[in-house]
């Protein structure tokens, strides 16, 4: 059985190859950004970074068996997201129970990547979040966030779930939630997650999409 340890070792080696730049992050200690760095973005070029960690991930998942890559044309994120990916590739493990894993590229106005599940607009994570140098974390922070946020859909398991408004990530390790939910806080919203993992099936909000998966390694 492959490990997910073992999956990112091989990512931190293909990665390596690539010769990609590094910078520190310059604000070490928590220090606060400068009013100037709100409106400043040095070298958005850098962040090419998240696009080559991805390719990174897609060449070690690729090597798993039966894991399937599919590129994908350039389409919106979703109907009212203002982003569009210029590029993107879906995996998908052949493991039942597990959810499709979509690495999309975006350009301009900086390179960016956006993780989803399933579809375009079951997004995890868009990375950087921001590119202005008040935001900057260094680049060790920027492809940390990368690893982490994959592992949990390779790792598992792994709920997403999706309402008007809102949306929510859990597993084992943690989890986020985002917008409003009406009159469910995080906390509950976890806990719905974690009885989905588990097998369970809580009454959802109307209109809850929730999309479960298990780990694609073992």
């Amino acid at each position: 059985m492959v490990r997910l340890d073992e999956v990112r070792a091989q990512v931190d080696t293909d990665y390596a190859g690539l010769g990609m730049p590094t910078w520190p992050d310059p604000h070490p200690d928590a220090a606060p950004a400068r009013d100037e760095e709100y409106s400043r973005l040095t070298r958005p070029d850098r962040y090419a970074i998240v696009h080559a960690r991805a390719r990174a991930w897609t060449g070690a998942l690729t090597r798993l068996p039966g894991v399937v890559a599919e590129p994908l044309a350039p389409a919106r994120i979703n109907d009212v997201h203002p982003y569009r990916f210029d590029r993107g590739v879906r995996l998908s493990p052949p493991r039942p129970g597990t959810l499709p894993l979509l690495l999309l590229e975006r350009d301009t106005p900086l390179p960016v990547l956006h993780i989803s599940v399933v579809r375009p607009a079951a997004q995890l994570q868009m990375l950087p979040d921001c590119g202005c140098d008040a935001c900057d974390r260094g680049s060790d922070d920027l492809l940390e966030a990368v690893d982490l946020t994959i592992g949990t859909v390779v790792g598992g398991p792994s709920v997403v779930l999706r309402g008007q408004g809102w949306d929510a990530h859990w597993h084992p390790d943690g989890g986020s939630s985002h917008g409003g939910v009406h009159h469910l806080d995080h906390r509950h919203v976890m806990d719905l997650c974690r009885r989905l993992s588990a097998g369970d099936t809580p009454p959802l909000p109307a209109g809850t999409e929730s999309f479960v998966g298990r780990s694609w390694l073992d």
